[in-house]
């Protein structure tokens, strides 16, 4: 069977993430995705409560990976997927290490972003041990895909996968991974590694990856009490999620190796500047 997935979702439980287990499950369910990959920032918890909390609620229309983005010590962003635990281990090298010795599947998010393995002292240590590369990402400028797949492409182990990395509600919707599936999930995403086929679709972005960019450009200069960042903390979401819910995305192909050719759309785009969007991260 086929079954749709969004491989990168951030819960509260996340420092920067504003999405409830009853709005994932909602905006899961409208938007028509089976499997949700929970890949809070340093933590297991999240993804663990919200098993819990679809157990106890009886809702059953979505099945969950349990994930974790770790930050390992030298900003370098990696995501086990199946995990049994929380990783411990802070050297990129070593959290790939511990990944694996969970039995669980390492997953290299955003690999061309600062924060990503593309960018680690430890990138060619730490490649070896990957399962799979974040061929798209919705939530950064599209440019950092591309350089990605540019340099990843070669590495025939690595299997692509793609996320919206959602921090918000409406972000659910904005990457869509359709796999044929068994009844393990687990054995699934081992079989696609082996031999299976993808479809990635998506809504790319343009420009800086800040939510709000020209707050960030300014946001030493204004020191602003701690009580109006909190503020703002809260408000933020509610107007973003009022101004995404607006709006009508349609989502493009960016892979599709189910047919008997494969797309490659990212790289039809025109480049772009890295190293001057580099520093509106």
């Amino acid at each position: 069977m086929k079954q749709t997935f969004n491989f990168h979702i951030h819960t509260n439980y996340s420092s920067d993430g504003f999405n409830t287990f009853a709005q994932l499950y909602r905006h899961a369910v409208k938007n028509k995705i089976d499997v949700l990959a929970i890949t809070d920032h340093d933590t297991i918890e999240g993804a663990v409560h919200f098993s819990d909390w679809l157990k106890n609620k009886q809702k059953n229309k979505i099945q969950l990976i349990i994930g974790e983005e770790v930050t390992c010590s030298d900003g370098t962003h990696i995501i086990g997927l199946f995990l049994k635990k929380a990783v411990t281990a802070t050297a990129p090298l070593d959290v790939v290490k511990e990944i694996k010795a969970q039995g669980a599947l390492v997953y290299f998010p955003h690999p061309s972003r600062k924060d990503g393995i593309l960018n680690s002292a430890s990138c060619e240590a730490a490649l070896p041990y990957g399962d799979f590369y974040e061929y798209f990402n919705a939530k950064i400028n599209n440019d950092y895909n591309e350089a990605a797949v540019a340099k990843l492409s070669a590495y025939t182990h690595l299997k692509p996968l793609g996320g919206s990395d959602a921090h918000y509600n409406y972000d659910v919707r904005k990457c869509l991974c359709t796999l044929e599936t068994d009844d393990d999930l687990f054995n699934s995403l081992v079989t696609y590694k082996q031999h299976g086929r993808i479809k990635i679709e998506g809504v790319k972005k343009w420009g800086s990856n800040n939510y709000l960019p020209g707050y960030y450009k300014v946001k030493d200069k204004l020191q602003l009490p701690g009580f109006i960042k909190n503020i703002g903390k809260n408000i933020f979401p509610l107007y973003k999620n009022y101004k995404d819910s607006k709006q009508k995305l349609v989502l493009e192909t960016i892979l599709d190796t189910t047919g008997s050719s494969v797309s490659h759309p990212l790289k039809g785009d025109s480049p772009k500047n890295l190293a001057a969007i580099h520093n509106n991260n």
